[in-house]
């Protein structure tokens, strides 16, 4: 295994590069990977072939990182001393292992019916984490809108925990492009709604559109819905975080299913 003891090393400075840059990402096609599961994830579904693997010296040691190492087969693997990795890392606590690896294209369904559109959501974390919750909830694509956090950015990555690189992810797409042709429920959440979740049938095809905390939906957006809906909330609460909205929309969506096959 090299060693790298310089910041001025051309992996090392890449790393750095890919931590902080969406467009290093967007130029060089790679991502930059932290932690056991996430490389894990990408490793089961793509390889490590074409890959760098990035090791702290306290890290080296650690049996899931051995594991790693031995089932695995990177193109390039050095060790870091864990002043230097710290500076690549993204999180307090590093487990002691990033990877360099090239953004994946996963394919588009066969039957695209439950699609998930999503606008200005600038927080990585919860866009990675509404990505997750969609492909839980059997999602069959993501159309992430211009204006959105960065899909590959190492926040959002760690929020979707390979979510990513399983569920068909557009980027910076125009959302009327994405609905295009689409013959189904279109549902957009809108504290003006008078209709709940609860009450909508969610059996067929199926889009669904959520947007920030903040703001909400811009009506142009909310325009493209054919049903707008609110989720009841018992308490005193003005509005729910982005991901958890979704998450009760996509299970409820996914519970209807379940119920209909009984």
């Amino acid at each position: 295994m090299e060693r790298i003891t310089s910041r001025q090393n051309a992996h090392f400075r890449q790393a750095r590069k890919l931590a902080e840059s969406a467009r290093e990402r967007n130029k060089s096609n790679q991502i930059l990977m932290d932690g056991t599961r996430l490389i894990r994830a990408y490793a089961e579904r793509f390889g490590l072939e074409d890959s760098t693997l990035l090791i702290s010296e306290q890290g080296v040691n650690r049996p899931d990182i051995q594991n790693i190492l031995e089932t695995t087969s990177p193109k390039q693997l050095y060790l870091l001393p864990d002043e230097l990795f710290a500076e690549i890392a993204q999180v307090e606590t590093p487990e002691g292992i990033s990877a360099i690896a090239g953004i994946p294209r996963v394919e588009a369904k066969s039957v695209d019916n439950f699609r998930i559109l999503l606008d200005g959501i600038q927080d990585p974390g919860n866009l990675g984490g509404l990505l997750r919750t969609a492909a839980a909830a059997g999602a069959t694509s993501a159309y992430v809108a211009k204006g959105c956090a960065d899909v590959w950015s190492p926040r959002s990555l760690r929020g979707g925990m390979g979510a990513q690189f399983n569920l068909p992810v557009r980027e910076r797409i125009d959302l009327e492009i994405a609905l295009t042709g689409f013959r189904g429920a279109v549902i957009a959440t809108s504290p003006r709604a008078t209709q709940s979740i609860y009450d909508v049938d969610l059996s067929g095809p199926v889009a669904m559109i959520f947007g920030s905390e903040g703001r909400g939906l811009p009506e142009d957006v909310l325009s493209m819905a054919n049903q707008l809906v609110h989720i009841p909330m018992a308490g005193n609460v003005e509005s729910l975080n982005v991901a958890a909205a979704a998450a009760i929309c996509c299970f409820e969506r996914l519970r209807q299913l379940k119920h209909a096959t009984r």
